[in-house]
This record gives C-alpha cells, structure tokens and sequence, in this order.
C-alpha cells in the first residue's frame, strides 16, 4: 500500500473582497484521506463572510475590513495542520 501524501494547504493566499459583491471562494487542500474539513479556531470572519465545513467562503461583504483567521484543515483520518489566513474587504 502506498504511503499517504502529507495533507497541505494549495490555497496560499484569499483574494480581497469587494464591499458588495457576493463572494465565492473554495479553500483547496490535498495530501492525506479526503473529504476534508474546514474551521476557524481562532478568529472572525468579516460581518457577513463565512466559511462553510467544506471550505467554502461566501455572503456579501458589507464593509471594509482587514483581519487574519487560523483555519484548521483536517481530513477523514484525522490528519490535520492549521494556517492562518488574512482576509481582507475592500
């Protein structure tokens, strides 16, 4: 059998989001069992952001905001590693 690949993030970097238009944004990842989980342990979103367990990123920013959010990435085996993220509203 071979050995399990190391679970990472591919997401580097969020892209800004614009004050009032919708955001849509997938947090990829590979490596170690899928599926894969996403959460925020330490942090917030900006008002009307939210990351969903998948990864999703959505809602519609309503003001400019700038802040860094620790998601903790884990897979089906339990795997996990956490990375912070800055995110911004512009």
């Amino acid at each position: 059998m071979a050995p399990q690949s190391t679970l990472t993030f591919t997401t580097e970097n969020l892209p800004d989001f614009p004050v009032g238009v919708p955001a849509n944004f997938q947090l990829q990842a590979s490596g170690g069992k899928p599926p894969y989980s996403f959460i925020i342990t330490q942090g917030k979103m900006p008002p009307s952001l939210k990351l969903s367990k998948t990864g999703k990123i959505s809602g519609i920013p309503r003001r400019v905001a700038d802040v860094t959010v620790f998601v903790k990435l884990s897979d089906s085996v339990n795997a996990s590693l956490t990375q912070a993220f800055p995110v911004r509203v512009v």
